[in-house]
């Protein structure tokens, strides 16, 4: 078995100030921050018999953009609009106790960003509806428009094939380790960073974080299992401290311990 999985796991280091502490929280989305998967909601408006085979073997054969843009298709042959869809996304439950974690964290003035495999129209208007896009520094996910006839249309985030660990569209670490660099050029360094999960998807990311960091993978979700098995599968140790959590107020409460976060 291969010690390494290619590329993944660069750690992120820090450069401390003397005089300001400064924290980053990064948040999946789906079942971290909303307490569905948005996708799944939006392909639960089409009624089951209108779903072919054909399509349903899309997501293992070219990948979950392509078999989401033929969701979408679907979705608008049959007369599913997109404010029903938007409704339908917006109606999605916050995750106990993530709306006052994520108003606390803005509060305290720590930079929140999420890193999704959502995309940018669904997460949009969730944020929107719940009026809390004003907490949320910026968001990195799959571009989405809707077009001039009202079908929703899906972009990659980007294209990658350096990280084995994540999907083809979107490298959550890199997008992570790109972000605290770009900060650092323009002169904030982070004395930690947070990362709050609950997929697969959020294994590489939590890789590349140091002993100064912080990981809350949601507790009864694959993040949880797959941060106990990575001497298993072959990966570098964990050295961010790892807490799982069911409840947003469990976060906040680890960080006042963990890292000093204060009011």
């Amino acid at each position: 078995m291969r010690r390494h999985i290619r590329s993944c796991p660069r750690r992120i280091y820090h450069l401390r100030h003397a005089m300001h502490r400064s924290v980053l929280v990064a948040f999946d989305f789906d079942h971290t921050i909303a307490d569905n998967n948005t996708d799944i909601v939006a392909r639960k408006l089409l009624p089951k018999e209108k779903l072919p085979d054909s399509v349903k073997d899309l997501y293992r054969s070219n990948g979950w953009i392509t078999y989401m843009g033929k969701i979408f298709e679907l979705l608008h042959t049959n007369s599913i609009g997109t404010e029903q869809i938007k409704s339908a996304i917006a109606d999605i439950p916050v995750v106990p106790g993530v709306e006052t974690l994520l108003k606390e964290l803005h509060s305290r003035g720590c930079e929140i960003i999420i890193i999704s495999d959502s995309n940018a129209l669904f997460i949009g208007e969730w944020l929107r509806n719940k009026r809390l896009s004003h907490v949320v520094t910026e968001t990195f996910t799959n571009p989405a428009e809707i077009d001039g006839d009202g079908l929703i249309k899906l972009g990659m985030y980007h294209v990658q094939d350096s990280c084995q660990l994540s999907t083809v569209n979107l490298c959550k670490g890199q997008i992570l380790e790109d972000y605290v660099k770009k900060r650092a050029d323009e002169g904030t360094r982070f004395d930690h960073i947070a990362y709050v999960g609950d997929g697969k998807n959020d294994l590489c990311p939590i890789l590349r974080l140091s002993e100064n960091d912080v990981a809350f993978p949601r507790k009864e979700y694959v993040l949880v299992k797959m941060l106990n098995d990575t001497e298993n599968r072959g990966l570098p140790k964990v050295q961010a401290r790892v807490f799982p959590w069911s409840d947003g107020l469990q976060i906040l409460r680890t960080l006042e311990k963990e890292i000093g976060l204060c009011s």
